[in-house]
């Protein structure tokens, strides 16, 4: 068990960047009333521009981002960042485990009786 612990914490402490929030594409009107995204038959919007949306001090802000290396990066820090919280998941499965005891450790298994129904076998 305690290879494991150690691979979890390394895997941690190798993910870089890390950044929370999720992104949205969009294709967006100008303010010029003749251009193309305004044909009322075939409007043909400008994009695809990119919507970083996250929680700062409870908060929502965004940012808006276009194809290129900024985008990518924030890309991959939010697959980064929800490999942590399943890295961390994992974690704290382990770390409350040798706290309680094997025995006594909590299993989700989605019924109330999993437990008891190992204990049986």
């Amino acid at each position: 068990m305690e290879t494991s612990r150690a691979q979890l914490w390394q895997e941690l402490m190798e993910l870089s960047p890390v950044c929370s929030g999720s992104l949205h594409e969009q294709y967006l009107p100008c303010g010029k009333a003749n251009c193309r995204c305004h044909d009322p038959k075939r409007p043909q919007r400008h994009g695809p521009y990119y919507l970083w949306e996250r929680r700062i001090e409870g908060k929502r802000v965004n940012r808006t981002l276009r194809p290129g290396p900024e985008l990518e990066r924030v890309r991959q820090g939010i697959a980064n960042y929800h490999r942590m919280q399943e890295l961390i998941t994992r974690l704290l499965t382990e770390e409350e485990s040798l706290v309680l005891g094997e025995d006594r450790a909590v299993v989700i298994e989605g019924k109330k009786n999993f437990r008891r129904r190992l204990q049986k076998r």
